[in-house]
């Protein structure tokens, strides 16, 4: 009943919104999207997954070749991979130990939720200049190395962050809330800073929360959608206790994979697909979409522009302004274990000098 509803109420704006040429392979699919987003399985009874006619598995799973005409190559400087021992998207059902209708941490699911509208192509002409921040990990080191290691800020370094931050006058705002601000033409409160945790893992609930929490902080957890179920993600009664404390979950897409090198079916996948299946685990459709590895281009750009709710995207690095018209490659500031607290509050306190 809910993809029916979605295909009725807007489907016309979807394809409206949409590049030409690419938008008409995206439209074309939309409808195998939408019976897939209808048959998501309640939280914690299964790992989420599409359940989609084969067919549409089939063209879904499909991807260009990396590296084809007019697919740009991953630099190094932007590709920050999960940790080798991440577990990959699982589909295989696991069996429910709560009564039905309760997901397997005994919580109720909640109500349905209606796709909103998609977001107008066209904004204010207004200018924000607020600071994002991107995290991955926050969580003992543990004696991982390499690449891993570049990603994990142990609790102790990041409690002094939001302490130097804190002291300085600098607050909290989402993502959503930035979209908000930005659709509206509003100046949010002056010293307002993002906080943006990557990948979704469930040690931002164990140690970034109460640390955000103890400063009256919030932030933007992107998960992927894919991996929900996972024992390292954040579970769905989780998710949805951080929403209640005001914090955002964001789509981080529904693989974490190169969205550059992805068919328009399985963009389509990624994007609407993604948010329906965070819709259906927290009850609210995000409004932040991060792009894997931060990379983007055209194609996965007008996907994400199509996926009802979404008022903003971020990418890693960059130095653009938020304006309506960068809303979906907003930039972010990345942050590791080796940011000194001082060297983090003179970066932010440039945006206000």
């Amino acid at each position: 009943m809910l993809g029916v509803i979605i295909s009725r109420t807007s489907l016309s704006a979807r394809r409206a919104s949409i590049r030409a040429g690419f938008g008409m392979a995206l439209v074309l699919c939309v409808g195998a999207t939408l019976v897939a987003a209808s048959s998501f399985r309640q939280p914690g009874v299964s790992a989420p997954s599409i359940a989609a006619p084969s067919e549409y598995a089939a063209l879904a799973s499909s991807a260009a070749t990396p590296g084809a005409a007019g697919t740009p190559e991953p630099t190094t400087e932007q590709w920050h991979p999960l940790p080798a021992d991440t577990p990959a998207v699982s589909t295989s059902p696991t069996t429910a130990t709560c009564a039905p209708g309760f997901d397997s941490e005994c919580y109720a699911p909640p109500p349905p939720t209606l796709a909103p509208a998609l977001v107008p192509a066209s904004g204010p002409a207004f200018t924000l200049r607020v600071p994002i921040l991107e995290y991955h990990r926050v969580k003992p080191p543990a004696g991982e190395s390499g690449d891993v290691a570049s990603l994990i800020v142990s609790p102790e370094i990041f409690t002094a962050q939001m302490d130097a931050l804190s002291a300085a006058g600098w607050q909290t705002i989402t993502m959503g809330q930035l979209g908000d601000d930005l659709r509206l033409g509003v100046q949010p409160p002056p010293k307002s800073f993002v906080i943006t945790l990557d990948d979704g893992y469930e040690d931002g609930y164990q140690y970034a929360f109460p640390i955000l929490r103890s400063h009256g902080f919030v932030a933007t957890f992107f998960v992927i959608a894919g991996q929900i179920g996972q024992a390292w993600q954040l579970s769905p009664a989780h998710m949805r206790e951080l929403v209640a404390a005001g914090n955002e979950i964001g789509n981080h897409s529904m693989s974490h994979t190169d969205m550059r090198v992805m068919t328009p079916e399985r963009l389509i996948r990624e994007t609407y697909g993604a948010s329906a299946i965070i819709a259906g685990q927290v009850g609210i459709w995000p409004k932040s979409f991060c792009y894997p590895m931060g990379l983007t281009y055209p194609p996965s750009s007008a996907a994400v522009a199509a996926t009802p709710g979404i008022l903003t995207a971020v990418i890693q690095g960059g130095s653009k302004r938020e304006t309506w018209a960068n809303r979906l490659e907003i930039p972010r500031i990345r942050v590791g274990p080796g940011t000194y607290p001082a060297n983090l509050v003179a970066r932010l306190n440039g945006y206000v000098s």
